[in-house]
């Protein structure tokens, strides 16, 4: 046997005990974790695989019977003009909910995080419209943008910004714009809190030091709280974009995906067509279409914030 080989097996039989020592070291954590992976695989894991099945079957909700019709839901959709609409109803009302929650988050937290008076009670306030119920906050929300009872028009009377009162949420141009708003104004308390906490993580002595050597407030902001912040935007903005691409109660209560459907998302169109019309099969493809999205998207998003090496 040559010196190669004989160095070959000597690393080889070193990586197994390395390897079986390590499983022995950790069996108690891992013994430890096992009732709660299974719990996970039982409460998230069987949903899934359930859904992808019924997808690839026919299966009217009235009815026990299943048939078979492997991919053709998924040919259907993506063959669907319905289904191109939905997707960018659905990025819009998501991109410009999150940026509208993280802008605003962000810059209450800053606020937040200064020396004003009634400091906690503003804290404590934020998280008031967070802590109601999502489809309260949909149907006062409703009624503030009523076009003959609601504050918003009586607001824009007053001013003379308009003649008569607007349908906000009758019109298929801006019923969107009336939903976003509600749903931003939900989301964003939830953001504050979390960028405050990143905020009174970073070291005082850091603002200190940039004060001494002459850098001006926005300098501080873009040079010391932008990258200190980072892992907490990145955590904060992912749960929001899903949060958000999964919401229904909001879009439900206030329009039900009108008019004319100009408000509906990819949920609620699996709402309206798994369980309004019946269609199972459908429905659950159009999730599991959902769930691909979602999963492709978070792993894309923590790779582009973890490129530089950083860890969260």
């Amino acid at each position: 046997m040559s010196l190669a080989e004989e160095y070959t097996e000597t690393s080889e039989g070193s990586r197994l005990e390395q390897g079986v020592a390590y499983i022995q070291h950790n069996s108690r954590a891992y013994l430890l974790i096992a009732p709660a992976a299974v719990f996970l695989l039982a409460v998230v894991g069987y949903p899934i695989i359930e859904t992808f099945r019924l997808s690839l079957y026919q299966s009217p909700a009235d009815s026990n019977i299943e048939t078979f019709v492997g991919l053709q839901h998924y040919v259907e959709i993506f063959n669907s003009d319905i289904f191109y609409r939905l997707l960018w109803q659905t990025g819009r009302w998501v991109v410009v909910g999150v940026a509208g929650k993280t802008l605003l988050g962000l810059l209450i937290a800053i606020h937040l995080k200064g020396d004003i008076r009634g400091r906690k009670f503003f804290r404590t306030a934020f998280l008031i419209p967070w802590g109601i119920p999502y489809a309260i906050s949909a149907v006062v929300f409703r009624w503030i943008e009523h076009p003959q009872f609601g504050y918003l028009n009586a607001i824009l009377l007053k001013l003379g910004i308009i003649e008569q009162g607007v349908g906000i949420l009758g019109n298929p141009s801006i019923a969107w714009l009336g939903v976003v708003v509600a749903d931003i104004w939900i989301g964003t308390p939830f953001m504050a809190i979390i960028f405050l906490a990143g905020l009174q993580s970073i070291p005082q002595e850091l603002y200190e030091a940039a004060a001494i050597d002459g850098a001006e407030k926005w300098h501080q902001f873009r040079y010391i709280t932008l990258p200190q912040l980072k892992s907490v935007v990145l955590i904060a903005t992912l749960l929001s974009t899903i949060w958000t691409f999964v919401s229904f109660d909001v879009i439900w209560t206030m329009t039900g995906g009108g008019p004319i459907s100009s408000t509906a998302t990819l949920v609620i169109h699996i709402y309206q067509v798994g369980l309004q019309n019946g269609n199972l099969g459908r429905g659950a493809a159009y999730s599991v279409i959902g769930f691909l999205f979602l999963f492709v998207f978070a792993i894309i998003y923590l790779r582009i914030y973890t490129r530089g090496g950083d860890e969260l």
